[in-house]
């Protein structure tokens, strides 16, 4: 997740596409949900679910079902995104996907039961049993957190005095 280039803090702008069918009996069920949008420094996030139910009390956000999710950051490869349950703010684009999320880029992939992604702050926050693996290396912990501008990654535990548990599968 690493990469050296620095990229400046990015202005978003949003281009929404929503392709979906409004149920007619509660007005507030949709299938077959997308959404995209992109920053002015040309990274993109596009977000697709099965499902969405809109909150009758907050129509920017949405309960979404069977998800899916790609960040396309400027000079990196994809990062995909599954879980089963995300909730979506239409106006800010901040997304909590939670349980059996699955997070993949490149040869990393990692798992945990709840995902973050905040771009005002530009972070993507795993937490709640992560496991870590890329090839030959598992690493169970409480916590990691991706700068989506950076790229850099951290994975720690929640307490300082529990440790990282690293298996070796080489």
């Amino acid at each position: 997740f690493n990469d050296q280039e620095k990229i400046s803090e990015p202005k978003l702008t949003s281009k929404e596409k929503v392709m979906a069918k409004v149920d007619n009996t509660t007005s507030t069920l949709i299938t077959d949900l997308s959404y995209s949008f992109s920053d002015l420094s040309g990274n993109n996030y596009e977000l697709f679910s099965d499902y969405g139910e809109i909150d009758t009390n907050n129509s920017d956000k949405i309960l979404m079902t069977n998800v899916s999710a790609i960040i396309y950051l400027k000079n990196s490869s994809p990062i995909k995104i599954s879980s089963k349950y995300a909730h979506y703010n239409k106006s800010n684009h901040e997304t909590n996907f939670f349980e059996k999320i699955v997070l993949s880029h490149l040869i990393h992939k990692a798992t945990s039961e709840n995902l973050d992604i905040s771009f005002s702050d530009n972070l993507a926050s795993m937490y709640n049993n992560i496991i870590y693996k890329k090839t030959g290396t598992q690493l169970n912990a409480d916590r990691l957190e991706i700068d989506l501008i950076t790229k850099n990654t951290r994975i720690f535990m929640n307490n300082e005095s529990e440790k990282i548990k690293i298996i070796d599968n080489k």
